[in-house]
């Protein structure tokens, strides 16, 4: 059970090297703001908690790109290569599934009860 769920986070992981820069570059833009309720303190609270999910998740996407960049250019042998950089990518799938879900929850809308329903 624990191969399985180190398996998904590493795959989650590998889907991040692509998905936290186009996350962070949709935020930057301002491509989120007409999804997020207009409501002053749903605003605030969003860029409040982007920031806080945003910067752990670009932080470990360097990291990972790092350990893989160091773990794959060791000349000769490098003992447990592919260790470290299996790691550091399942990190980057844990801080992006927490990004996904930030956004996910922040860009729902909530109808309103009318009287017919």
């Amino acid at each position: 059970m624990d191969t399985v769920i180190v398996s998904l986070v590493v795959i989650v992981g590998i889907v991040a090297l692509g998905g936290v820069p186009m996350r962070l570059w949709q935020i930057a833009t301002g491509r989120f703001r007409d999804k997020i309720p207009p409501h002053p303190v749903a605003r605030a609270t969003f860029s409040l908690f982007s920031l806080v999910f945003c910067v752990p998740s670009a932080l470990a996407w360097t990291y990972a790109l790092f350990v893989v960049y160091r773990d794959f250019s060791c000349p000769g042998s490098c003992p447990q290569a592919g260790v470290t950089s299996a790691i550091a990518v399942g990190l980057l799938g844990c801080a992006y599934l927490l990004l996904e879900g930030f956004l996910l929850t922040a860009r729902r809308r909530v109808t309103t009860v009318t009287r017919d329903s």
